[in-house]
């Protein structure tokens, strides 16, 4: 009895201090369909992009006004409240012309699949190739990532400037690359029941950032705790003089809208 409870006190402490090794975990919060599709309001309708057998992504787009009108893919952030949160703050911060794209990531409200980083860029560059087929302006969309998105971000632009540079652009790079409380390596826990256990998911920007060959603007907060600027100074540096970084003084890492809006919109 008394090495059963010892090796059953053993395990739950193992259960529960176990996340304590990774720093950050998917805040993932599932929503039904009918919640999403609640979303579909004004010029914002529901999109729903399959990226793999099985496995179909929920997302959100607003037509722009007009069908020369530029298109923002965003990237967002890890978020209990993706689509609806960045939904509210794409509207305040993105000039009202411009058409707007954004996904949930996989396992997040009501897309299929599990989270982690091959999929996730591999998802973003099926999302890139939908925002081109519909672009109707004169220059490439505008890549904008936020938190996580903008590791993501950045390494669909150095994939899609390496392809340029092989004579394979299609489709073309981003027109320019927007990074918002951006991370240069951001270590996840993975998702599922003994993803605690594991080693943690690892978003890494390094390798891609010097690659990209489109003009970057990088808005980050110097309070900000949760990706700390020295990151983004990092990440600024690694893509070189094409990136050009704002530091917000003052913000935190959810309330730099303004200060995106000012500076890179």
């Amino acid at each position: 009895m008394i090495v059963t409870a010892c090796v059953l006190a053993t395990l739950a402490a193992a259960w529960f201090l176990a996340p304590k090794l990774h720093r950050y975990a998917y805040w993932i919060d599932r929503k039904t369909a009918a919640e999403v599709d609640a979303l579909a309001r004004g010029r914002w309708q529901v999109e729903r992009l399959q990226v793999a057998e099985g496995v179909e992504l929920v997302g959100l787009v607003r037509s722009p006004t007009a069908a020369t009108s530029k298109w923002i893919l965003f990237v967002p952030g890890n978020s209990t409240a993706l689509l609806q949160g960045f939904q509210a703050e794409l509207d305040r911060t993105l000039p009202e012309d411009v058409g707007i794209v954004f996904f949930a990531y996989r396992g997040f409200e009501a897309s299929g699949g599990s989270p982690n980083p091959t999929n996730l860029l591999a998802d973003l560059h099926r999302q890139w190739q939908l925002v081109c087929a519909r672009n109707g302006a004169t220059e490439p969309p505008t890549l904008f990532g936020y938190s996580l998105g903008s590791v993501l971000a950045v390494q669909l632009a150095g994939d899609l400037a390496a392809a340029n540079h092989q004579a394979q652009a299609k489709p073309p790079k981003p027109a320019r690359v927007v990074l918002a409380a951006a991370g240069e390596r951001i270590p996840i826990m993975p998702h599922g029941t003994f993803g605690r256990f594991l080693p943690s998911d690892v978003y890494d920007a390094t390798t891609a950032a010097p690659a990209i060959d489109c003009p970057v603007v990088i808005v980050h907060g110097t309070a900000d705790t949760a990706l700390p600027i020295a990151t983004a100074r990092a990440l600024r540096d690694r893509i070189g003089e094409r990136a050009q970084m704002v530091e917000a003084e003052g913000k935190g890492h959810t309330d730099i809208w303004a200060a995106v809006k000012g500076a890179a919109f």
